[in-house]
């Protein structure tokens, strides 16, 4: 059953920034790319060829790869559904490490292009991750005290409904905690804008203007199975031990997964990208809302 689920989320992927994009068309009167916009791009993307930098090194040729290689090996270790299997026990935190380290090898790959404006887009990545890493670790450590588990299986189906009649409050704002996390990690509005092309907001798309080809097929469809990554744990995280069968939890998760698309398409639809150094305040913020879930949670 998980290898089934496995499959269905590496081929959605690319669909739910579909629904994003159109979500925003909706919002503001346009007919949109269209769903499969993605789907069309990496396969255009692949059947062309991959110049290369006369300044990079193998590096900057294996980068791609070994990012998209760590972010799909994040997904084979997710809990998408019943029968884990080998992965049952798998660390929660070793999940968010593969997820870093399909980062670390796109930030290493801009840096070896020798690229001054490349350099700038690495830096503001390395940037945004050191803020958001502490605020994983609260909202890790609150699901740790909610299940008494430290597995990525555990904490995702570890708790029941009870635990929303308790503690309801907490689960929100550590909710809106991760959904935040979710919106940086991705680089979309307000943190980034994934449409921009102006130097001074630039921050993603900066490190990958010297990809094409199949390396740039890579990295797109890389950041959608993250996407995805990110906003399976949101809805797992939010919902308890349910006694039904192993098909309709597989169905409430990727329904709530599209769920979370629509949300970040009317996000992004009705508030504007904040200014580049208003950036560490309001993650200082998001890591003041997750620690007051926890701490609410330990005193009540």
């Amino acid at each position: 059953m998980n290898i089934l689920t496995l499959i269905l989320a590496v081929i959605l992927a690319p669909l739910l920034l579909g629904i994003v994009n159109q979500t925003k068309a909706f919002f503001a009167g346009r007919r949109g790319p269209g769903l499969f916009r993605l789907y069309f791009d990496l396969t255009k993307l692949v059947r062309k060829s991959c110049p290369r930098s006369s300044t990079s090194t193998w590096i900057f040729d294996l980068a791609p790869a070994i990012s998209l290689a760590a972010t799909i090996l994040a997904a084979a270790v997710f809990p998408w559904g019943p029968g884990h299997g080998i992965f049952a026990s798998v660390s929660a935190v070793l999940f968010f490490y593969l997820l870093g380290t399909g980062r670390f090898f796109t930030v290493l790959g801009a840096l070896d292009t020798g690229s001054a404006f490349e350099g700038m887009g690495a830096s503001r990545e390395v940037q945004f991750s050191t803020l958001v890493e502490p605020i994983v670790f609260t909202i890790l450590g609150f699901l740790v005290l909610l299940t008494g588990d430290t597995s990525l299986d555990g904490l995702l189906s570890g708790y029941d409904g009870g635990a929303w009649s308790h503690h309801a409050f907490s689960l929100i704002l550590v909710a809106v905690a991760f959904f935040a996390i979710l919106l940086c990690e991705n680089c979309r509005v307000p943190f980034d804008d994934p449409e921009t092309h102006l130097e001074l907001t630039m921050i993603h798309e900066a490190m990958i203007l010297d990809n094409a080809g199949p390396d740039l097929a890579f990295i797109l469809y890389g950041a959608a199975l993250k996407f995805e990554l990110l906003a399976a744990f949101l809805v797992a995280m939010l919902v308890p031990k349910l006694s039904v069968g192993p098909e309709a939890k597989v169905a409430i998760l990727f329904g709530g997964i599209l769920l979370v698309s629509i949300l970040v398409g009317i996000v992004e639809s009705v508030i504007a990208r904040m200014r580049f150094l208003k950036t560490p305040q309001v993650l200082m913020g998001t890591m003041m809302i997750a620690t007051l879930g926890a701490v609410l949670f330990i005193l009540f």
